[in-house]
C-alpha cells in the first residue's frame, strides 16, 4: 500500500513538472511574432454599391476575422464587419490588425458600371519638383515615399524633376524648368498629380490622399498602355496604346534613373544623398508629347523610339516612363519598364 501511495505521489510530481514545462514552452511561443494574413474572396468588384467582397483574417492558422480590425489605408476608415462595397470606381487598399500585429496590404479594383471605361488598371503619375539646394525637399520626399509605399504601391509612379534654385543642381534638365513654369510651381518641394492637380509635400496625409484618390475615382483610365525595351548598348523602345473610346491622345516618354549620388541640402546642412526617380531626359519631341492622333474604340496605336545611352547613365538603374495624355493634356494612364529588356504588358482589372 505504501508503495502505491509512493507511486501516486511520484506520478503527481511528474504531471506538475510536465504542466510547468508546457506552460513555459507556451509563453516562449507566444512571444514570437506570428503573421496576420488578410485575404479576399475576389480582387475585383463592380462599383454599383451592391457588389461586395468579403475579407478573411487568419492568425497562427486560426480564423480571427470576427476579432480583427479591417481598415481602408486610403482614408483610414474601419470596415463595419468584413465586407466592402462602393459606388465609386477605383483602386482600394486594405490592411488588417489583430492585437499588435498588422497584415500586408491587399488591393482590390472597383470597376465602373457597364458602359463606363474600366477595362484597364489605372496608374497615377506623380511629378515631384525638387533640387539639391532645397533644404525642405528631403523631408518632403520622405513623406511622399511613405504615403506611396504604405497606401499606393504599384498604383502611383514617382518622377523627380530637378530644377536650379539658389544654386545649380547637376541633375537639372531643360524640361524641368519648362514644366515648373507651366504648372506655376511656387514652392519646393511640390508634386503635380497626373499633370492636373498640384500639392505641397508639407500637407497632411489626408489632403495628399484625397488628391490621389480623386485621380483614381473621378478620372478612370480610358486607355491601356504597354511598353517594351530591347537593350543592346542602346534601347529600342516600343509603346502600345489601346483605347476604350474614340479619343485623341498624346504620348510623353521619359528616361528615369535611380541611385544617383549627389550632395543634398537637408535642413540647411549639405549631406551625402542618394537620389531616386530622377528624370534624366525627355525622349518625346516636347513636354506635351508626340501626337498619336485619333484612336478608335478597341483599336491599338504604337510608337517606337531608339534611345542612345548617355555616358553618365547607369543602364541597370534606368527605366522608361510612358505617359499617355488625353485631349485636355492630363495623364490618362501610364506604363513603366526597365531599360534593359523591360516588358510591361497591358494590365486589366480582372487579372
Amino acid at each position: 500500500m505504501y508503495i502505491n501511495v509512493y507511486k501516486i505521489i511520484l506520478l503527481v510530481c511528474m504531471c506538475c513538472v510536465g504542466i510547468c514545462w508546457i506552460s513555459c514552452s507556451g509563453n516562449s511561443d507566444d512571444s514570437e511574432q506570428t503573421e496576420v494574413i488578410l485575404s479576399v474572396d475576389k480582387n475585383t468588384l463592380t462599383a454599383d454599391g451592391k457588389d461586395i467582397i468579403t475579407f478573411t483574417v487568419m492568425h497562427a492558422g486560426i480564423d480571427v476575422t470576427a476579432d480583427a480590425i479591417i481598415r481602408s489605408v486610403m482614408d483610414g476608415q474601419t470596415l463595419d464587419g468584413n465586407t466592402f462595397s462602393t459606388s465609386k470606381a477605383g483602386t482600394y487598399a486594405f490592411e488588417a490588425s489583430y492585437g499588435n500585429y498588422v497584415s500586408k496590404l491587399v488591393t482590390v479594383v472597383a470597376s465602373a458600371v457597364p458602359g463606363t471605361p474600366s477595362k484597364f488598371v489605372k496608374r497615377i503619375c506623380a511629378m515631384e519638383f525638387t533640387g539639391t539646394w532645397c533644404a525642405m525637399c528631403p523631408a518632403g520626399m520622405t513623406r511622399l515615399n511613405y504615403l506611396i509605399n504604405s497606401s499606393y504601391e504599384g498604383v502611383v509612379y514617382l518622377m523627380s524633376f530637378h530644377v536650379d534654385g539658389t544654386s545649380a543642381d547637376p541633375m537639372t534638365i531643360e524640361q524641368s524648368s519648362i514644366l515648373s513654369r507651366k504648372f506655376a510651381i511656387s514652392g519646393y518641394p511640390s508634386c503635380v498629380v497626373d499633370m492636373r492637380g498640384t500639392m505641397g509635400l508639407s500637407e497632411n496625409y489626408s489632403v495628399m490622399r484625397a488628391i490621389f484618390n480623386e485621380s483614381l475615382e473621378e478620372y478612370p483610365a480610358s486607355c491601356g498602355v504597354a511598353i517594351q525595351s530591347q537593350y543592346n548598348g542602346q534601347a529600342d523602345v516600343t509603346v502600345r496604346i489601346t483605347s476604350e473610346k474614340d479619343a485623341e491622345y498624346r504620348l510623353i516618354l521619359y528616361a528615369v534613373e535611380n541611385g544617383l549620388k549627389y550632395q543634398q541640402n537637408d535642413g540647411g546642412i549639405y549631406r551625402d544623398y542618394t537620389h531616386n526617380h530622377v528624370v534624366r531626359k525627355l525622349l518625346s519631341a516636347t513636354v506635351d508629347g508626340d501626337k498619336l492622333g485619333h484612336i478608335a474604340t478597341g483599336k491599338e496605336s504604337s510608337r517606337s523610339y531608339t534611345v542612345i545611352m548617355e555616358e553618365e547613365w547607369n543602364a541597370e538603374n534606368l527605366s522608361f516612363y510612358a505617359l499617355v495624355t488625353d485631349e485636355n493634356g492630363y495623364v490618362n494612364n501610364l506604363a513603366v519598364c526597365k531599360a534593359i529588356d523591360g516588358d510591361a504588358d497591358y494590365e486589366y482589372v480582372n487579372d
